[in-house]
């Protein structure tokens, strides 16, 4: 049986339109983010960076690609419900370092990883599918879909620091080996420190996050 339809496009770009963050698509997307990577995880102001982005900074060198950031939903053409979220940026130096929170010295000794600064990069960063449109091939589409975006705003590199639940694993690592990113480094408790911080709550093992990261590239 084929996978019922969904349609993917921006989350916003009208910065007036989403200043009060009433926007039922923005609150259905927020929530998505919120159940798949817990509900610390991402803030609304930290996802309104994405949809209704201030203006960029110019461009570290004439050649570098404009700074870049955006948000993708997918939506049930029957429902109208949000079943997926993803944000997506073009890195610059400083944002590609603080990507990598408390782990960017471990980081940058890989040399896959290193080569990633030396070219403009997009950032496939927060994702997340609803549970009950798992297996339709949504986070495909909307990873898909950011690569093409992130590529006509001059990427040229990828990467995505997936969660390896400590439960289930990296269910997203299968997602994008299939579209040609391989794994250079898997970093353990990525997010523990930052956990303790913010107060972030990870959904596979509460507080502080014991989970790990699998820097994947392409």
């Amino acid at each position: 049986m084929p996978s019922a339809p969904f349609t993917i496009a921006p989350l916003g770009s009208d910065a007036a339109r989403f200043e009060q963050a009433t926007d039922q698509t923005f609150e259905q997307a927020l929530a998505t983010l919120r159940d798949g990577l817990g509900a610390g995880f991402i803030t609304r102001e930290g996802l309104l960076r994405y949809v209704a982005p201030d203006a960029p900074d110019a461009p570290d060198a004439p050649d570098a690609p404009e700074p870049f950031r955006s948000a993708l939903a997918a939506t049930d053409d029957a429902t109208g419900a949000v079943i997926g979220a993803l944000t997506m940026e073009i890195v610059d130096t400083e944002s590609f370092q603080t990507s990598f929170l408390h782990s960017y010295d471990l980081a940058r000794a890989d040399e896959t990883i290193a080569r990633l600064a030396s070219a403009p990069t997009g950032l496939i960063k927060s994702i997340a599918v609803a549970p009950s449109a798992r297996g339709r091939g949504v986070a495909t589409g909307l990873i898909g879909a950011g690569m093409r975006a992130l590529a006509e705003r001059g990427a040229r590199r990828y990467y995505s620091l997936a969660w390896v639940n400590r439960q289930r694993g990296c269910q997203l690592c299968g997602v994008l080996a299939a579209l040609g990113f391989h794994s250079a480094l898997r970093i353990e408790r990525f997010w523990y420190r930052d956990s303790l911080a913010s107060g972030y709550r990870c959904p596979a093992c509460d507080q502080p996050c014991e989970c790990a990261v699998e820097v994947m590239v392409r």
